[in-house]
């Protein structure tokens, strides 16, 4: 299976009217898929003082713009004689990360005043369809067997677990990834952290190509 996903970059939702308590921005991980039918890092939250405007802002991988996508392709080695998962592997105009062949995912939020509630929530539900004409029929892959290792997770006391933890899509419509009253220290914050994706690989799918579609939102509230 060759599963591609990317997502739009450096969104940043507008400065809310006044009276208005939600900012929200979304970005959205594409995924496409070809299955074959065949036997010591930094700390990861950055503080910073609190300021005006209000805003957020979601980053999935490249900067300025760029679409990057990640790759998982399923081969013969991986279904015979034992299923083996499939690690992602991002194109070439992804950046470097540490560990390689991760995906950066950012989240930034900042207000004038007062502790905010932040959050990441991610919609999974739809899945990866079969693309006409590639032979799998109307077979849809189920985003839970993609998952991910969270890479440069905060560790100091107090504030470990409020970054993005490993696990896998839940094929819902709002899991959380990040939810966290910020902060202590009343200051806003920044969350970044390096996922690498797998396919789980543990189920025979038709062979074909598969597409579909996650989509993150970030929120202030």
């Amino acid at each position: 299976m060759q599963c591609l996903p990317s997502a739009p970059r450096g969104l940043r939702a507008p400065k809310p009217r006044p009276g208005a308590r939600l900012s929200r921005v979304r970005g959205a991980l594409t995924l496409l898929g070809l299955a074959l039918a065949c036997g010591p890092a930094s700390a990861v939250l950055t503080f910073f003082d609190l300021a005006s405007p209000r805003f957020i802002q979601l980053q999935v991988g490249a900067s300025a713009g760029t679409v990057n996508t990640v790759g998982f392709r399923v081969t013969g080695a991986h279904t015979s004689p034992t299923p083996q998962a499939v690690p992602g592997v991002p194109d070439a105009l992804a950046p470097a990360t540490t560990p390689s062949g991760g995906v950066r995912v950012r989240l930034r939020g900042q207000w004038a005043s007062g502790n905010q509630t932040l959050r990441l929530l991610v919609d999974s539900a739809a899945g990866m369809a079969c693309v006409a004409g590639s032979g799998c029929g109307s077979t849809v892959i189920p985003f839970t067997t993609v998952r991910w290792v969270s890479h440069e997770r905060e560790s100091a006391p107090g504030y470990a677990g409020w970054d993005i933890q490993s696990g896998g899509f839940d094929g819902g419509t709002a899991q959380q990834l990040v939810g966290m009253i910020c902060c202590f220290t009343n200051r806003s914050v920044e969350v970044a952290n390096t996922l690498v994706f797998s396919y789980g690989n543990t189920t025979l799918y038709p062979a074909g190509r598969y597409r579909g579609t996650v989509t993150f939102t970030a929120v202030i509230e």
